[in-house]
């Protein structure tokens, strides 16, 4: 029998070809001694005993001042085969950091270049007064926001394309990726659409697909067809989810990934990242779940139900569970996670410190403050322990300290350690970020508490605009806080501002949960009081018998008095007939 052949190598980048890396340590479960690449990052092993076809885990690469491209490459289960070698790609440190630089500095150019053109349409704008004083500063500010935005997604962006290998890819993906590069995203959305309609792509790949399960007479030429054509389609989905992502168009953004996710349904980092997306940035925790789900089930079947990387995705399952109201399934996936993580060789500190901050998080959505308290001061412990002081991983526990001091009822402390989580994300992500006025958010809710309702409702304001723009008011997260905004207004008696607030609620509810759920039953019926307590029996009328037509079709709620909800509107009408009388 043959023997498993290989190459290590670096990436191909733009005008530097690829080169073979020697000295690389390998090691394989199935293989007892260490194997190090020969000249041109050759290498072979022989497996006693193994057949053709039969799996082969590689357990480790190694060669200082070289990072792994794929981290997948690591843990991933190989088909042994003489004919068909294995690539593995590393990067020399020193070479990413100069392809990131780079990367970096042209984007950081491109979007200030892109930033004074057009802050100087608007001044022309303004000078030739085609807009208004208040249009100007509007503008001004959301292109300042933007601009915010896009620069703090630039060194996760540069991260990924200075690492990605060019060889292979056709001249078009080669132009695109280099426009991406650029930061040139017009460029690179032209260049994808003129492949043809993505969806019309999709559907003749996945035709061809279907036609190889069915067939064992495909033809190699075929496959081969198949698979340049599904790697092209990923890429510019991959493109396509950068592009929408940066302008903060989510739901686009979270399609992208889903469509990915159908094509390659064997990559669990996917789909962790994806669950993460929608999570994160759409707040279907449902769908977020399945996807982490699927993540699970595809890392334990490759890799055993307690690697690092489970550790990791049960983490944001139970997360998930947390923000899905569904506690202590959330502390079942939590602990496991927690387990995972305290025996794997490679789990990092921060893994481990975050774990223990959101079991944290799940006692107190339990109510079990002792517990809570615990849990997330030993969080909190790890990190500092760790050299983790001025990071956002620093910030999130002394976030969630604010959070569990306030249902405690010890709004001191619970705003000092909101203060200090805002210090450290100001500091690290910048005033305009989405953790920043997530803290702020916070800190309106315990100035809320002490009913101290000017300052309240000024934090709780400042942290709306980030939220709408990056989360959008369908996302619960948005929706909660235009709830508490729209209470507070109501609780100073500004029933204009309150009903301003609800009307936003209302619609993102209805986005969120469709037109005819129970929830926005329930706004229609919040928005009804607020008409009422102006004095809008009309309106009051209006909404309070829409919520009733919404609640009538729904399944019986024995705590739902509908009897209640008829005796107002017949009230309001009655009212409303005394006041038209002459």
């Amino acid at each position: 029998m043959g023997q498993q052949q290989g190459i290590v190598r670096t990436p191909e980048r733009p005008g530097k070809p690829s080169t073979g890396i020697q000295g690389v340590t390998i090691n394989v479960l199935e293989y007892h001694n260490s194997i190090v690449t020969k000249k041109g990052g050759k290498f072979s092993f022989k497996l006693e005993g193994k057949r053709p076809g039969e799996s082969f885990t590689i357990s480790r690469i190694q060669k200082k001042g070289y990072t792994l491209v794929d981290k997948q490459t690591r843990g991933r289960r190989y088909a042994y085969s003489p004919q068909v070698p294995i690539e593995i790609v590393l990067v020399a440190d020193e070479q990413l950091e100069q392809d990131k630089k780079r990367i970096e500095d042209k984007a950081y150019d491109k979007a200030r270049k892109t930033y004074d053109q057009k802050l100087e349409v608007l001044k022309n704008q303004l000078r030739q007064k085609t807009i208004s004083e208040n249009e100007y500063r509007t503008k001004y500010e959301e292109l300042n926001s933007n601009y915010n935005n896009y620069i703090q997604l630039i060194d996760q962006m540069a991260e990924r394309y200075a690492t990605t290998d060019y060889k292979g890819l056709s001249d078009i993906s080669r132009q695109t990726q280099e426009c991406i590069e650029n930061a040139d995203l017009e460029t690179a959305n032209e260049l994808i659409n003129s492949k043809g309609d993505m969806a019309t792509r999709e559907k003749k790949l996945v035709e061809k697909m279907q036609l190889k399960e069915k067939s064992e007479r495909l033809t190699q030429q075929l496959q081969s067809d198949i698979d340049d054509e599904l790697a092209d389609l990923v890429k510019d989905y991959y493109y396509k989810f950068n592009i929408y992502s940066s302008n903060y168009q989510n739901d686009s953004a979270a399609l992208c990934l889903e469509r990915i996710t159908k094509l390659d349904t064997t990559n669990a980092a996917l789909m962790n990242y994806t669950a993460d997306f929608i999570s994160s940035y759409l707040g279907d925790y449902p769908k977020a779940i399945q996807y982490y789900k699927q993540a699970y089930a595809i890392e334990k079947s490759q890799n055993g139900e307690n690697s690092t990387n489970n550790g990791i995705i049960l983490t944001g399952l139970a997360l998930a569970y947390d923000n899905n109201n569904q506690p202590d399934s959330a502390l079942t996936w939590h602990h496991k996670a927690l387990d995972i993580l305290t025996h794997a060789e490679d789990a990092d500190s921060s893994s481990i410190s975050m774990s223990y901050t959101l079991i944290g998080r799940a006692y107190s959505n339990l109510g079990e403050y002792e517990k809570a308290l615990e849990y997330t001061l030993k969080g909190l412990e790890m990190r500092k322990m760790s050299a983790m002081n001025d990071s956002i991983d620093l910030a999130q526990s002394y976030n969630n300290l604010g959070v569990l001091y306030n249902k405690l009822n010890d709004n001191d402390k619970a705003l000092e350690y909101h203060f200090k989580a805002l210090e450290l994300r100001e500091k690290v992500l910048g005033k305009d970020s989405f953790m920043a006025a997530f803290s702020r958010m916070n800190i309106g809710l315990v100035y809320f508490t002490m009913q101290d309702l000017d300052k309240a409702v000024e934090y709780l304001n400042s942290a709306y605009p980030v939220f709408h723009q990056q989360l959008g008011d369908a996302h619960p997260y948005t929706q909660s806080l235009l709830k508490n905004i729209a209470i507070i207004y109501s609780e100073l008696g500004d029933y204009d501002k309150a009903l301003e607030y609800c009307q936003e609620y209302s619609q993102g509810i209805r986005q969120h949960y469709g037109a005819k759920s129970v929830e926005a039953a329930n706004s229609l019926n919040w928005e009804a009081q607020i008409h009422r307590l102006k004095g809008d029996w009309v309106q009051a009328l209006k909404h309070y018998q829409q919520a009733l037509d919404i609640y009538e079709k729904l399944p019986d709620d024995p705590e739902r008095d509908l009897n209640l909800w008829r005796e107002v509107i017949e009230q309001l009408k009655e009212k409303i007939k005394q006041e038209q009388k002459p």
